[in-house]
């Protein structure tokens, strides 16, 4: 397998799926604005997504490196016999948490929302008790994914991105108008369903899935004490987005839809090598540890981090510098004014600070599950987010709600950091000096991207926002790859190599 051809091929797909999930929030934001609609709508589909991913994630972090050796050591059969009884049992968990939690809504909404009004919070309710199902579909198949993950079938799991914001998009258009907001919970909820019978389709030929009950399998015991860790390190981390929330619905009207905004345009182009990087790299992590390749592990490690700096640090230079005009050819439309342009654009520059370490907390957690060392990331995770919480709940008394994202940078550069050096520590075989003969080109050619950014604004300031952000690409693109070409940065050279290669 080509990582590089692959990583490209995974991103492309990725990344559209992402634009068309940007379009359907540039689309709610057409029809809705900043507006408590849209804070309730927020806040109804993140709470399945943070109640469901302390399951599946979780599952999905463990079942990649167990099922991987199964796979190797034991053979198919095996790992079939687990995937049925993990799926069989996770199932009905999710099932047991969609009905408590159609229970108790209003309670759980003002746990995620306790600075809503009377209205907001029944919106909110409302929407919530329509969402819930997206718990079952969304943990299903995931856990399908790492499946086709570890078999290194990686395209067809990029394409459900596309069935989800789709069928949003669609139920949005044509519903609003008699439902409301309400008309995008119901297509989260169809798309959800559909997005997990595509992955039963893709994987069909791989698995079969067949109803398994047995809680006391030895496997299942396994990965429930290695789930316990990944479980908590989640769960200390979404206790963050709900403080975030939390505090931002005390602030004033808008502040968790600009937030939302902001985030979302921050994750769409975090999305755009990252997640397809993390997905490949994973299965090949889990491998390597499965075979007890440590060499190889460490190999993977650098030229994932090295990757990720060569791709995103230059990224985070160009996002900060064009943020007012991707946040206005963004969603610069409808009831979507001037003054909510300003407010986005500030919470997405300080959000792109935290990019290129969200990528490597993201990596180095993998690295650390595939050994399956599970709690030291959850004792890491609790101390960063302990940190981003105190944070949250000071920085918006100085600096508004742009405090809560700077937060999440700086917690995400704390966790980051301390788990490398956590990592290296604690492994004789790991070491980053490729990573570090690599970071100093691309650090020196960040720079010279900068320079030549500002210098493009000061001979290009009457342009149009959508002409400055296609041209400004373009120059960027050009000066940033011709500076690592010219300070021949080894990942460069490798990359560029790895795509010329036939195969």
């Amino acid at each position: 397998m080509n990582f590089a051809k692959t990583s490209i091929a995974v991103s492309v797909i990725m990344t559209l799926g992402y634009l068309v999930s940007f379009l359907k929030e540039a689309i709610i934001a057409n029809y809705f604005g900043v507006s408590v609609e849209v804070d309730a709508f927020t806040i109804a589909i993140q709470i399945p997504v943070t109640l469901f991913a302390l399951v599946s994630v979780a599952v999905r972090s463990v079942v990649i490196p167990l099922y991987s050796d199964l796979l190797y050591k034991e053979g198919a059969a095996a790992g079939a016999h687990f995937l049925d009884n993990v799926i069989s049992i996770v199932g009905l968990i999710a099932i047991a948490m969609i009905v408590v939690c159609e229970i108790f809504a209003g309670g759980i909404i003002y746990l995620f929302a306790p600075g809503f009004d009377a209205p907001t919070h029944q919106l909110a309710t409302m929407l919530l008790r329509l969402t819930l199902p997206t718990m079952l579909f969304t943990v299903v198949g995931q856990i399908f994914i790492a499946l086709l993950n570890v078999h290194k079938k990686f395209i067809w799991p990029a394409f459900s991105v596309y069935i989800l914001s789709g069928t949003v998009i669609v139920f949005t258009m044509l519903l609003q108008h008699y439902m409301g907001i309400a008309a995008a919970c119901l297509g989260q909820v169809v798309g959800s369903f559909l997005y997990m019978l595509f992955m039963f389709v893709v994987g069909r030929h791989i698995y079969h899935f067949r109803f398994r009950y047995e809680p006391a399998d030895a496997q299942v015991k396994r990965s429930l004490k290695m789930s316990v860790p990944v479980i908590w390190s989640i769960s200390v981390a979404e206790v963050n987005t709900i403080v975030n929330r939390a505090v931002a619905s005390f602030l004033f009207a808008g502040s968790i839809a600009a937030l939302g905004y902001a985030s979302k345009i921050n994750t769409v182009f975090m999305s755009l090598f990252v997640s397809a990087i993390s997905t490949i790299v994973y299965p090949l992590y889990a491998e390597s540890s499965a075979k007890d390749d440590m060499k190889g592990l460490n190999t993977r490690v650098n030229s994932t981090l090295s990757a990720y700096a060569l791709l995103l640090l230059p990224l985070m230079c160009f996002l900060f510098c064009f943020r007012t005009e991707i946040v206005e050819v963004a969603f610069a439309r409808g009831r979507f004014d001037e003054s909510a342009v300003q407010l986005t654009q500030v919470l997405f520059g300080c959000y792109t600070v935290g990019l290129l370490f969200s990528a490597f907390r993201v990596t180095i957690t993998k690295v650390f599950y595939s050994l399956k060392d599970t709690k030291t990331p959850a004792k890491n995770a609790t101390i960063g987010v302990l940190l981003n919480i105190v944070l949250n709940l000071t920085l918006p008394w100085f600096l508004g709600v742009k405090g809560l994202a700077i937060a999440t940078s700086l917690s995400a550069m704390y966790i980051s950091m301390s788990l490398l050096y956590l990592l290296i520590k604690r492994n004789e075989m790991m070491h980053l000096s490729v990573f570090y003969r690599n970071l100093k080109g691309i650090v020196l050619a960040s720079i010279i991207l900068v320079v030549c950014i500002y210098v493009f604004f000061y001979c290009c300031g009457e342009l149009t926002s959508l002409l400055k952000l296609i041209i400004g690409t373009l120059v960027s693109i050009c000066i940033y790859a011709g500076a690592v070409f010219v300070l021949r940065v080894p990942i460069g050279q490798t990359l560029m190599k790895m795509l010329l290669k036939r195969g």
